[in-house]
């Protein structure tokens, strides 16, 4: 049998494992062992004339020991380790040098495989010295802080003490915790404040010399419960969740609480590795860290939540209590105070009390070792992202929704959300099975409440029985209707199990305080719900949802043999159960056949409908010019009366049509409820004066009037790719554009802006930009060493409208014009946020070049400045114009 045969230095670069034991038996993996940072310099433990040093290496816990040698290499300068000296253990290694008292040693620590290559940590120094530093007790710990003690002895009194603070057990994890720093003495304590409810924290007390650091033993305490109080520490703003009125770590509006890194569970993580954060979405997750605090009674909101916080809500900056902050007033008049807690990196805390972070349970979607988060301060305030490793405070928001009751959604005709072919909209099955304690409480909030709650939801697939056997026993119609003398009118249309339809017309009252119904008719149900099992289908009706796409209500169950429940019957507004129709209608005058005949799709009703379709229009006869071109989806601005739908492509017999949306018209134009994007109307919004044509084209550069739109001539077929964007916002509202400009080391605002914002009105059909025009100076230090990231960001524009375009008029650094290359400056997104990208070494100009100059690795040192940025832009349109 031959012997395992090593590759020399190339088999251990790329890794190459001899795996076999008989001739020629082999195994090649090409990902390396290790890599420089895989070898920790950990710290180290001194005496006047000794200390042990320590280390740790990851990637090699499959490999024999035998495979590799730990040790250090030490001497009297940086750049002059020429001693060297083997170390114990595996994973976590030690080695003790020997030297005089007040030496001065630097070390690293290495890992040699094979005797072939070596890797190497950082380099460190220490100071062998009989200072000596002793941990003292934990005292006066509460659920979010404790008092820690401290002594000295041998010390020098111009060095720095303190305590340093980790959440995991471990010499070296205690020793790379957050540093809490006084003046060296002979005995102090630190207050440690932001720690969570119920959680073991480890301690050492230590003495930086400069040259070196001497520790303490390690010692533990553990906090004392904390009980959220659902009903007093919450605050409902109106929203569409109630916030909490302090943040993770804190019991009081005005305490900053704890400073978190994305998914870290402790909030003393120093790591700037992204590998040791969370990389997907936290909240309601196991690494969402208000859950955990808090019992579950709470979560970290996402970004959705704080954007609606941001929007809905009334902002100041004030003080409260001498701790600035913003103070949000909700729709309803009740308030929160957010204190500026500022944020950490590793050890050190910026920005506290001029600068506020807050983190969401959101990741950047586009790239995972960013976080979603908001920051504000005196004069601005903006969505930003933030790297996983910063740590930022944590306000939470209620793990129930705080969803309104909105009694007028009821008016309208419902039916059964199961068709008779067995498919659905909304609900898998047509009745589902609830706790006698379920209300609207619990499923639409979804709150936690003590007692008999509990949800079958039966789908129909598979129990069939609970309806009878057949989707044809959930036909039939409810109507609500409110008469002009104000009485509440009631229509329901009853299938019965011998299929016919019988009609019951009546009143009813609404208990908005306890969301019920009574009536005095059956709501409408399975035509098997009989009175053997469903005594009461009128009085005192629970409902347990109602939105503009479905509602719930319940009745109980009374069967003797299986116990009581409540039923709920599941319905969707009739409008949606079938859809919506979208027509195209291509009229190009004379006396065609099928002049003003449509092609047709289907849209599905509610979210599910949001998304692109195509829709060709296929002519008996040609069309040598157009008149009257539209998109129409019938009933869709009843039931949507918000929405926003796109034209994407339009093709005539397959040929690309140019066109500029933006002069198309949008909405319900016609009054009639449906939704009409107006590409051309001789008739319509755009005709021109003598109502024979069209007053400004949206197909020809430049526009102007044409009574014969020949570009939308075609002899066969005619096709048009839209979008519905949104059933929710038509994208009009106001905008906040915000400079955000990176150096080398990752310092940023993360969104700058001086109080300008733009609008996108909706006015007469047409959607227009307001002031789009600006000029934001930034000032700041710490940037002379030139950008990885400078771009203008709009949250949510591109999401609406991906065809915005904004150019850079003029960019000054400190004072002084740069000149640059205008092609180079490119739109960009991040979407649903639009960006005017001049730099991004992870964008669009990292492939398309960079308007300023040549990047030296990912920086444009061009982009450098000492004192103030000034960028000077404007947005021109909203919809791509075409090359024409």
């Amino acid at each position: 049998m031959k012997s395992k045969i090593l590759f020399g230095i190339m088999a251990l670069v790329i890794g190459v494992l001899v795996t076999g034991c008989s001739d020629d038996d082999y195994a090649i993996n090409a990902t390396p062992l290790l890599t420089d940072s895989s070898v920790v310099t950990g710290s180290a433990d001194v005496t006047a004339t000794s200390a042990t040093l320590h280390g740790t290496v990851s990637g090699l816990e499959n490999q024999s020991a035998s495979a590799y040698v730990t040790g250090f290499n030490y001497g009297a300068a940086v750049d002059d380790l020429t001693e060297r000296i083997v170390a114990t253990g595996g994973d976590e290694f030690a080695a003790t040098v020997t030297g005089s008292v007040n030496q001065t040693i630097y070390y690293q620590a290495y890992v040699t495989l094979q005797g072939k290559v070596t890797y190497k940590g950082v380099v460190k120094s220490l100071v062998l010295t009989n200072a000596r530093a002793t941990t003292g007790d934990a005292t006066q710990v509460g659920a979010n802080k404790a008092t820690l003690a401290g002594s000295l002895a041998d010390f020098p009194t111009d060095a720095e003490s303190g305590i340093m603070v980790s959440g995991i057990a471990g010499t070296e994890n205690v020793r790379a915790g957050v540093r809490i720093a006084t003046d060296a003495k002979g005995s102090y304590t630190v207050n440690v404040e932001g720690l969570l409810p119920n959680t073991t924290y480890y301690y050492v007390a230590y003495l930086d010399l400069g040259a070196g650091v001497v520790y303490g033993e390690e010692k533990s305490f553990t906090t004392t419960a904390h009980v959220f109080d659902l009903d007093n520490d919450l605050v409902d703003l109106g929203l569409s969740t109630k916030w909490a009125k302090y943040n993770v770590g804190a019991t009081s509006e005005t305490e900053i609480g704890g400073l978190f890194g994305f998914g870290d569970m402790t909030g003393f993580n120093t790591s700037i590795d992204p590998a040791h954060y969370a990389s997907a979405d936290i909240y309601k997750t196991v690494n969402d860290i208000a859950n955990k605090a808090f019992g579950g009674k709470v979560t970290m909101p996402t970004i959705a939540e704080f954007e609606e916080l941001f929007a809905l809500c009334t902002k100041e900056w004030v003080e409260v209590e001498g701790v600035a902050g913003y103070k949000f007033t909700g729709p309803n008049g009740n308030s929160i105070f957010m204190p500026a807690a500022g944020s950490r990196t590793q050890g050190t805390v910026t920005g506290a009390g001029m600068e506020g972070y807050y983190l969401s349970g959101s990741i950047n979607a586009s790239d995972g070792q960013f976080a979603m988060s908001y920051h504000f301060n005196s004069a601005a305030d903006t969505r930003t992202t933030t790297p996983v490793y910063q740590a930022l405070a944590i306000r939470p928001v209620s793990a129930a929704k705080n969803v309104p009751f909105v009694k007028d959604l009821l008016y309208q005709t419902w039916e059964i959300d199961l068709k008779s072919d067995g498919s659905y909209l909304i609900f898998p099955g047509p009745t589902y099975f609830y706790g006698m304690d379920d209300s609207w409480r619990t499923v639409s909030n979804g709150e936690p409440v003590l007692g008999d709650s509990w949800c079958w939801a039966a789908d129909f697939a598979g129990n069939s029985w609970a309806v009878g056997g057949s989707a044809d026993n959930c036909r039939g119609t409810m109507t609500f209707s409110k008469e002009e003398d104000g009485t509440n009118k009631v229509v329901v249309s009853q299938v019965t199990a011998e299929g016919t339809f019988v009609e019951s017309e009546g009143t009813f009252t609404i208990n908005e305080e306890d969301k019920t119904l009574t009536l005095d008719v059956d709501i409408l149900a399975p035509a098997n719900f009989v009175p053997d099992f469903v005594n009461d289908k009128k009085t005192n009706i629970k409902i347990l949802s109602l939105t503009e796409s479905a509602m719930q209500l319940a009745v109980v169950r009374t069967d003797p043999t299986q116990g009581a429940a409540q039923l709920s019957v599941n319905y969707i507004p009739q409008l949606n159960k079938y859809g919506f129709t979208a027509k195209l209608t291509c009229y190009g005058g004379g006396d065609a056949p099928d002049g003003w005949n449509s092609a047709v799709t289907t849209i599905p009703a509610g979210d599910a409908g949001v998304g692109t379709y195509t829709i060709t229009f296929n002519a008996e006869a040609p069309r040598t010019f157009g008149q009257v071109y539209v998109l129409d989806i019938e009933g869709y601005a009843t039931a949507y009366p918000n929405a926003l739908v796109r034209i994407d492509a339009i093709k005539a017999d397959g040929k690309e049509v140019k066109f500029d949306a933006g002069k198309f018209f949008y909405g319900n134009i016609e009054g009639g409820g449906n939704y009409r994007v107006e590409l051309a109307n001789i008739w319509g919004c755009g005709h021109n004066d003598g109502w024979n044509g069209l007053k400004d084209t949206p197909f020809q550069e430049g526009g102007g009037e044409t009574t014969e739109e020949t570009a939308l001539a075609f002899e066969s077929t005619f096709e048009v790719t839209f979008t519905i964007v949104s059933i929710s916002s038509n994208g009009a509202g106001v905008y906040t554009p915000n400079l955000v400009t990176v150096n080398p080391s990752w310092t940023s605002d993360w969104g700058f802006n001086q109080g300008a914002t733009f609008e996108v009105k909706y006015e007469n059909f047409q959607y227009i930009l307001d002031a789009p025009q600006f000029d934001i100076k930034y000032e700041a230090t710490d940037y002379a060493a030139g950008s990885i990231m400078t771009f203008i960001e709009v949250a949510d524009l591109y999401g609406f409208f991906p065809g915005a375009h904004a150019t850079l008029d003029n960019l000054y650094l400190d004072g002084t014009e740069v000149t640059f290359d205008a092609t180079k400056v490119l739109d960009a997104n991040e979407s649903p946020k639009y960006r005017l990208e001049l730099w991004n070494c992870y964008g669009a100009t990292k492939t398309g070049g960079c308007a300023f100059g040549t990047p030296d690795g990912d920086v444009i040192k061009e982009l450098g400045f000492s004192s103030s940025m000034e960028v000077k832009f404007t947005f021109h349109n909203l919809f791509a114009v075409p090359q024409w």
